[in-house]
């Protein structure tokens, strides 16, 4: 089997920047992701020739990805590999050496990637990009949505303190992220971090890989199920998505907290083909 892309989607959330997703595909060899780069929390640049320390990691962890695994390759090898590679590629790249940056300075990046091999599909993620297989009027779906009721409830919280409260919440929490390597990034540790499912497929399976700001319709807006999402982007490609989600948040919801306003959305819809 193989993969059929049918549609990808990058929407920034201000136009005419680059934005901190980035997509990717390589059908040939049956790999796809999506990636969202954590918006940066200090005022250090130590990729000054990038948009942001979010867009540098995102755009080279998609660069490596389209190196595919080796036959046989585990995808913890792989990765172990893929951050070793951006990780070299930074120390290369920063105007800052990697070892004097402040935990809250090193960029990392959620990400979400699938790989088809004959009739299985293995998914890897860190972080809240999403996915939904869908076979006939089933959707499964996979990720960590716990994320994103997590991120609602501290944007509640944060939203009632002070600019200087909420930044150093943010600092703080990128600390521990790359402590604990608990997202793509770079440390090569955060391979062994990996979640990982794998599913059987058949030809007629769709699949769509999705940033958080797209998730954002199913949880925390409640604005699609999964099964309204996948319907909607069938009809309409990722572009209906997008333009659902800029409709929702053009207008101000008091019971809905976000910390930015618009979120970057990516995504990659797909189908498995015989």
């Amino acid at each position: 089997m193989r993969l059929n892309i049918l549609n990808t989607v990058n929407d920034p959330s201000m136009p005419g920047k680059t934005g901190d997703d980035r997509v990717g595909f390589d059908a040939s060899a049956g790999t796809a992701w999506t990636l969202d780069g954590a918006t940066d929390v200090t005022d250090l640049r130590p990729f000054n020739r990038a948009e942001s320390g979010a867009a540098w990691v995102a755009q080279a962890l998609s660069d490596r990805l389209i190196i595919t695994p080796h036959e046989g390759e585990s995808v913890q090898v792989y990765f172990g590999h893929v951050l070793s590679d951006v990780r070299e590629r930074a120390a290369k790249e920063t105007k800052l050496p990697l070892d004097t940056l402040p935990g809250e300075a090193r960029p990392v990046a959620s990400g979400m990637w699938m790989r088809l091999e004959g009739d299985t599909a293995t998914f890897a993620w860190l972080g809240d990009c999403m996915a939904f297989h869908q076979r006939g009027a089933a959707v499964t779906v996979i990720g960590s949505p716990d994320k994103a009721d997590e991120e609602t409830a501290v944007a509640r919280t944060l939203l009632a303190g002070t600019i200087a409260a909420r930044r150093a919440h943010l600092q703080a929490a990128r600390r521990r992220s790359n402590e604990e390597a608990i997202a793509f990034g770079l440390d090569p540790r955060a391979a062994a971090n990996l979640k990982t499912q794998t599913l059987s497929v058949q030809p007629g399976d769709t699949v769509c890989l999705i940033s958080d700001g797209l998730y954002r319709l199913v949880s925390p807006y409640a604005t699609h199920t999964p099964e309204a999402f996948m319907a909607l982007v069938a009809e309409g490609g990722l572009s209906a998505a997008v333009s659902e989600l800029r409709t929702f948040e053009a207008v101000p919801n008091r019971d809905m907290p976000r910390l930015k306003v618009r979120d970057d959305a990516s995504g990659v819809f797909l189908r498995i083909d015989a």
